[in-house]
């Protein structure tokens, strides 16, 4: 019996060890912290966030030295955009953005912390406040999207109903780039 038990609680820290090494890199801005395995998925990730010429004016007045100061520029900007596009400014804002490869990352993530299979390239977990995101799938939109799910959540003290959320998002995501 306690060989057994020795064994669970081995294999329990040997997970949290291992998912710990696959995100490697941090990243701190000023409402996220961005988790991601190496500087190739960040610069990729960089890369495939174009803001367009509207929000991507607003990169003109900061101080971009790094990558990794323009990805936590852009990610910052979706934010303040996002809360304007719903009128919903939650008056604390932080969340985990993990950066992963390719949507079937994103969906092993998934299937591992919720037991179902799903086909997302990005979702947001509302226990966890955290944005799981493939690089390979993302754009402003996906981003935008996640973004609204996870400033609902910070605004309201009572969840909305899922269709709710959703309808929101849905709505960040098209006005984002208005």
């Amino acid at each position: 019996m306690n060989k057994a038990v020795y064994s669970a609680i081995f294999i329990f820290f040997l997970s949290l060890l291992i998912s710990n090494v696959s995100f490697g890199q941090e990243l701190k801005t000023r409402y996220a912290t961005i988790r991601y395995s190496d500087d190739d998925l960040l610069r990729e990730f960089n890369k495939r966030l174009y803001l367009g010429r509207r929000l991507g004016y607003l990169l003109r007045n900061r101080p971009l030295v790094t990558v990794s100061d323009e990805v936590s520029a852009k990610v910052d900007i979706i934010v303040e955009k996002v809360e304007a596009v719903l009128d919903m400014f939650p008056q604390y804002v932080h969340f985990s953005l993990v950066l992963l490869p390719s949507s079937k990352d994103v969906q092993q993530v998934y299937y591992q912390k919720y037991g179902r299979r799903a086909k997302h390239i990005a979702y947001y977990s509302l226990s966890e406040k955290t944005i799981y995101l493939s690089v390979r799938d993302c754009n402003l939109r996906v981003l935008s999207h996640e973004i609204g799910h996870m400033v609902v959540d910070h605004y309201f003290k009572v969840r909305p109903p899922y269709r709710i959320h959703e309808v929101l998002a849905q709505y960040a995501e098209k006005h984002v780039t208005d």
